[in-house]
């Protein structure tokens, strides 16, 4: 019946330790997929950064030649009239027109840096999850062979535990 139970304790103590080695593994896994994924999710938004910048400096260069076509249109209607724009209020319209063409130009350009830098920076944030998960698939690795060690090691405490009182119960041993 000892010899039994010993080998019960055997078993169950290679099962456990086993189980632990295969769950860290499995997470191991998981981290690693969990990895992959954000390490192509900060590709994508560097992809983005780099699309804003782009997009912004389209957007911006567009604002300025529709700046200069509506300073053509002001002058042309001016000069159509008789009127000199060398001087006074038309020149003053022709000033404010374009002032305010290169400021909305130069709110395209910052909203374009403002876009870019989210999209770096939740890249930056992807990256740091792709280290972190690795991170954790390494430690899930080594903590279920730790774990198995001590499962080992309470499962060879257990069966010597149950042959110490089988050979001390015997009046064998002690």
């Amino acid at each position: 019946m000892c010899d039994l139970m010993m080998a019960l304790t055997i078993g169950s103590t290679i099962m456990g330790a086993a189980g632990q080695i295969q769950q860290g593994q499995a997470t191991a896994a998981a981290n690693k997929y969990q990895a992959k994924v954000a390490t192509m999710n900060a590709a994508i938004s560097d992809r983005r950064a780099k699309d804003a910048l782009e997009r912004g400096a389209k957007e911006e260069q567009q604002k300025r030649r529709e700046t200069q076509q509506l300073l053509g249109k002001q002058q042309a209607a001016m000069a159509a009239n008789g009127v000199d724009i060398s001087f006074g209020s038309p020149l003053d319209v022709l000033v404010d027109s374009s002032v305010l063409g290169e400021l909305d130009a130069l709110t395209i350009r910052s909203n374009t840096y403002r876009e870019e830098y989210d999209y770096k920076v939740q890249a930056a944030n992807q990256r740091a999850n792709a280290d972190m998960s690795r991170g954790a698939a390494e430690s899930a690795i080594t903590g279920s062979y730790l774990g198995a060690a001590g499962t080992i090691l309470g499962g060879a405490g257990n069966a010597y535990k149950n042959y110490y009182q089988k050979s001390y119960s015997s009046g064998g041993l002690v």
